[in-house]
């Protein structure tokens, strides 16, 4: 800062004229000053931290500030402080184009596909846009906004209250006795987010019905660095959680200057978790985050953002042989897209459930699923539609062995907290039928389905059917077709709401 000095005797006058200039430089001095600070913040990645400083300035007109506190608003998941300053940048001269992007993705956030799909569009008509094939499945997810993506199960949702905070809480998994989550509610703040660093913890259910939650004993937590989320190999009685790369109390830093995420594994001990020990597939230049560990203990699903991906953050797979993992393998093209994938879970059933920004959907991350073929290939992901997806941010899912019950994650409106905690309870049983005509899988067939000798369903159909069925119920299912002799097949519910796979196979006449 410059200081100037200025004598002055009885016949001299300060010109008006320069006191202004000198006003103006030290104001434009301090604004840049400013400036440097938060910008220095926001390369840092403490984008809460960098709003402090932004706000005053883009609330002066600032549009390098506004520009900047937009993006901080959107990167912590405000949607409606992001949505106000892109507002406010995108109505100026000189936009950078890809403001229209994400100015139609906080947008949709806030459920406002219709105004969404006019940036989106805006951003495509742009000169060369970078992420063109992002903004194109925006736009699919805007048209689609308006038809019934609910699931067509019956199902309970319900916020678990008593884990969730006015921070984040997400990833649960079940462990012995109680649920195993990871929550930002204590602790040093975290410059990114304003919240704590996350921690790993154990939720005990008591007699009660209540928990007595704690931070997980042991290696796995550090006070100045982000630990989970994890899942747990309980055959082995292993941990297999996210951290972030440090060595000796220290962060380690790749060549851009970030501090990556790795995945480590702890053995239990007792009531504690000891001798943490890194993955072989990690990197100090790549991050390995966010692992889903199969029923056997042998393969490992995970995220990352290495090179040789399809787009920025894909989900990989590795497998344990005698006691050493292999080298990653992508999990393919069907699952990975030019957007981000994260957050998988890889079910008994070989069934892959993960969250996508790459794929058509509400807006934020969405919950889908793949199931495999014969061959272990993935197939096309199905959205799971609603209450499991909303506009905003849904990932974290896990459903039980049975398919019965789990929980997911979400940053939707409502909640306690930043990211909340949701458990499920499916209330019906799905009913899968192949259809034959003597031996081979037929078209054109008639299906009735009776409750207690009440029609309820009629359908012509192809192949298969899939068919959703009330417990304690007891039903009559006819199949039939022109030359052929019809069949009955009966099926009786009870309180199990595992999947039904049934045959039925018709006869010439």
């Amino acid at each position: 800062m410059y200081f100037y000095s200025f004598k002055k005797d009885k016949n001299s006058h300060l010109n008006p004229s320069i006191l202004c200039f000198i006003f103006l430089i030290t104001i434009c001095q301090i604004s840049f000053a400013q400036m440097q600070k938060a910008d220095a913040l926001y390369n840092d990645y403490k984008y809460a931290q960098a709003i402090e400083i932004y706000k005053p300035l883009a609330d002066k007109g600032n549009l390098s500030a506004i520009r900047k506190i937009a993006a901080c608003y959107r990167k912590i998941n405000d949607y409606t402080n992001a949505e106000k300053y892109y507002a406010i940048e995108v109505s100026k001269k000189n936009v950078i184009p890809s403001s229209y992007l994400y100015y139609g993705q906080v947008l949709m956030a806030n459920e406002k596909y219709e105004d969404a799909q006019q940036w989106l569009e805006k951003y495509l008509a742009s000169t060369n846009p970078r992420d063109s094939t992002i903004a194109k499945t925006l736009l699919i997810s805007c048209r689609k906004s308006k038809t019934d993506l609910t699931t067509e199960r019956k199902i309970e949702v319900e916020n678990l209250h008593q884990l969730n905070t006015s921070a984040s809480d997400f990833c649960a998994v079940p462990i012995e006795n109680g649920i195993l989550f990871t929550s930002t509610s204590e602790g040093k703040t975290n410059g990114t987010s304003g919240d704590a660093y996350q921690q790993i913890y154990i939720a005990h259910y008591l007699s009660d019905s209540t928990f007595k939650i704690e931070s997980l004993k042991g290696v796995v937590n550090s006070k100045n660095y982000n630990s989970g989320p994890a899942c747990v190999d309980t055959l082995r009685d292993i941990l297999y959680f996210t951290k972030n790369n440090y060595q000796y109390g220290d962060a380690v830093l790749n060549k851009k200057g970030d501090v990556t995420l790795k995945i480590y594994s702890a053995k239990k001990n007792n009531n504690a978790w000891k001798d943490s020990k890194e993955l072989e597939f990690n990197g100090k230049e790549y991050s390995c985050a966010f692992p889903s560990i199969n029923s056997d203990g042998t393969i490992i699903f995970f995220t990352s953002d290495r090179a040789g991906g399809y787009g920025g953050k894909d989900i990989y797979y590795s497998v344990n042989n005698n006691g050493i993992w292999s080298k990653p393998k992508n999990a393919g093209n069907k699952i990975n897209t030019a957007g981000d994938e994260r957050y998988p879970f890889i079910h008994p059933d070989g069934t892959l459930y993960f969250s996508s920004t790459g794929l058509p959907g509400f807006g934020g991350m969405d919950i889908y699923k793949s199931v495999p073929n014969k061959l272990g290939e993935f197939g096309n992901p199905e959205n799971l539609g609603k209450p499991f997806n909303s506009p905003t941010d849904d990932f974290g899912f896990y459903l039980d062995r049975d398919a019965e019950t789990g929980f997911f994650s979400s940053n939707r409106n409502g909640g306690e907290g930043s990211d909340d905690i949701y458990r499920f309870t499916f209330l019906d049983i799905p009913l899968n039928l192949k259809l034959y005509c003597d031996g081979k899988l037929a078209d054109d067939i008639h299906v009735k389905i009776e409750e207690n000798g009440k029609i309820i369903s009629e359908i012509n159909t192809n192949k298969t059917l899939s068919i959703l069925l009330d417990t304690n119920k007891n039903y009559q299912i006819t199949c039939s077709k022109v030359g052929f002799k019809s069949e009955i097949l009966e099926v009786k519910t009870g309180t199990s709401k595992k999947a039904i796979y049934k045959s039925v196979n018709l006869l010439a006449k």
